[in-house]
């Protein structure tokens, strides 16, 4: 029984050096390279995604309703484009910041 004893705390610090590697190999400070997926922090709001989303589903009568926002960008001073998808196609929304849609098209 006594090497029982003996062993938990040797597994302990081999433990906690375990842990200490891995949280040494993060590194969190790194910024985005130029291949990354995201290159503008000026997104829309995610409320006016959902909104151009549950609009376009209606609107193009899509089956189930499955409109997800895919990517967004400044469309002028206080408007957005949202680009859109869906089981079978793709679609394009323009809405401004109040939450006014002024276009929905399926490209």
């Amino acid at each position: 029984m006594s090497r029982i004893r003996n062993f938990k705390p040797a597994a302990a610090g081999a433990a906690a050096l375990l842990s200490l590697s891995v949280v040494g190999g993060c590194n969190t400070t790194a910024s985005p390279t130029s291949g990354a997926v995201r290159t503008s922090a000026q997104t829309a709001p995610t409320d006016l995604q959902l909104l151009c989303a549950s609009t376009a589903a209606d609107q193009l009568k899509i089956p189930g309703g499955n409109v997800l926002p895919v990517s967004s960008m400044p469309a002028g001073d206080s408007a957005y484009q949202v680009n859109l998808t869906f089981d079978g196609g793709q679609a394009v929304c323009t809405i401004d910041s109040d939450g006014v849609i002024s276009s929905i098209t399926q490209v």
